[in-house]
């Protein structure tokens, strides 16, 4: 604590109840004190707006808010309002609230550097839930960063995380055109945790908080905020435009699992529409994705197991024992991932066609049709090569094969491969897709559907909006080749087409020649 001496409050009692004794702190809309409540002899910590802004009435009105905000939230998270009002002496208006005896997330970041998962998902797992609640009730912080979320020592949990100044929250409920506290073009907030639609003064709502979480999550796990420079204007920028880097990106040398990294990408969406759709989701997503593998045993067959009766004979028919070993195997390993999916589904399906009972399959599979299930229908698709020889950036398109093989072999009422293809084509597993924010996946289902005339008006505008997005990533991670192919795919009639062009024209200048 620092006490200042000239200070006029110091050793004010605030209308006959709050005595203020030092200050503790200095925020950039006022001072905190530390007091004792006379009458009880409660130490409380007193916020006072500072002196130079009594005379602005936006100031004035902001912290009245705050006040208003965070007495009307209840919750083990959220630091406890107990009292406000306007101090007579220079009329400055002042809150009084629990004194919290801790050190700030950024305080703890700068010692440590940053944190293990371990560590950070049980704070973060509290502060979402803290949000959480205040969304409910209407309220917006606004202001989400390091500093703003003190930990302190309780309930036997070292790394208590509370949320503090709601100072520019904003009443979702009472806000209105006409009264509209924050004034147009203002920006609000700390521009390094900043969402895009708080950089451009548009309309916020809590998604903006997931934004901001998201980014204090990327820093306390990588000790490094994703978009950072010694001009505001630019990190405003940087939000609006540059693809953050993954965290194993920034920190090679810890460890972070794909499922982690994919929640805190899709919490740093540009596009509101595109992060989670409240907190809740967002702090389930990382509960699910900070879950350590449990240990599986091998499972006894069961009766059920038994009673499964073979499909078709041939070289995929398998005794029942033999169908119940392979699925003790299946839950002993670890998940396939798609392309290792596709790889079995179109080997499964070679097998069939080669089979003297298959010989209606044979047939279906035809030259045309296996080559049509190698083209690279979706060329710009990120992976690694497997041991079946599909290309690098083709991977996707085997998916798209799978579904050109398949359509014979199902015809036979034969279910045995539709087990390994990773999500049926239909518009409900796309949207699915697009609010999980896997572009990539669902792009190669959208392109089939539409070949197909199975997109409907909306879900055609959609992929045209992912070709221009994916064409924009792949831009800033230099891949222009890929980039301009997914452009030249938007229609001249979407009303992404000038978009497209302007993209279009950029990056073929930027495309490295070809010697």
């Amino acid at each position: 604590m620092v006490t200042v001496g000239d200070d006029p409050l110091l050793g004010l009692v605030v209308e006959g109840r709050y005595r203020i004794e030092s200050a503790i702190g200095q925020g950039s809309a006022g001072t905190v004190y530390k007091a004792v409540q006379e009458l009880i002899g409660r130490e409380v910590a007193i916020k006072v707006l500072h002196d130079y802004l009594v005379s602005d009435d936006e100031f004035i009105k902001r912290f009245t808010q705050e006040a208003k905000a965070s007495s009307r939230l209840t919750h083990p998270n959220i630091i406890t309002i107990y009292d406000f009002g306007v101090i007579p002496k220079g009329g400055r208006p002042y809150i009084a609230m629990d004194l919290l005896r801790g050190t700030p997330l950024s305080d703890l970041i700068a010692e440590r550097n940053h944190l293990t998962v371990d560590e950070a998902f049980p704070m973060f797992k509290q502060v979402c839930s803290a949000l959480a609640e205040a969304h409910r009730q209407g309220v917006v912080h606004r202001d989400i960063k390091p500093e703003n979320i003190v930990l302190v020592e309780r309930s036997g949990q070292k790394l208590f995380p509370i949320v503090v100044d709601f100072g520019i929250a904003r009443l979702v409920q009472e806000e209105s055109d006409v009264a509209r506290i924050t004034r147009t073009g203002t920006v609000c907030g700390s521009p390094t945790y900043m969402s895009p639609e708080q950089c451009t003064s548009s309309k916020v709502d809590h998604r903006s908080d997931i934004y901001s979480l998201a980014i204090v999550i990327y820093e306390t796990l990588t000790g490094e905020v994703p978009f950072l420079s010694d001009e505001l204007v630019k990190v405003m920028a940087m939000h609006l435009s540059d693809v953050p880097k993954r965290l194993s990106e920034v920190r090679p040398d810890l460890p972070f699992s794909e499922k982690l990294e994919e929640v805190v990408h899709r919490g740093l969406a540009k596009n509101p529409d595109f992060r989670y759709k409240d907190m809740d989701e967002f702090a389930q997503a990382l509960e699910e994705a900070c879950k350590k593998p449990e240990k599986q045993l091998v499972s006894t067959p069961t009766a059920a197991t038994h009673t499964r009766e073979m499909i078709t004979p041939g070289p995929m028919a398998v005794k029942n024992e033999e169908i119940s070993s392979r699925k003790e195997v299946r839950e002993i390993q670890p998940k396939a991932n798609s392309r290792d999916l596709a790889s079995r589904a179109l080997e499964e399906l070679a097998q069939r066609s080669s089979s003297a009972y298959d010989q209606q399959a044979q047939a279906v599979i035809s030259r045309e049709n296996i080559q049509q299930a190698r083209a690279p229908v979706n060329p710009y698709a990120r992976g690694r090569n497997t041991d079946g020889g599909l290309a690098k950036k083709g991977m996707m398109a085997a998916f798209a094969g799978v579904a050109v093989l398949t359509a014979g072999v199902f015809a036979m009422n034969d279910s045995s491969v539709s087990r390994y293809l990773p999500w049926p084509h239909d518009t409900g597993s796309v949207s699915k897709l697009i609010e999980q924010g896997k572009y990539e996946d669902a792009l190669p289902i959208m392109q089939d559907m539409k070949r197909k005339g199975k997109l409907s008006k909306p879900m055609t505008e959609k992929l045209n909006q992912i070709c221009v997005s994916l064409a924009r990533q792949y831009a800033q991670e230099k891949r222009y080749p890929e980039a301009i192919t997914l452009l030249e795919q938007v229609p001249q009639k979407s009303s992404k087409a000038k978009e497209a062009k302007d993209l279009l024209k950029q990056y073929r200048s930027a495309r490295p020649k070809s010697n």
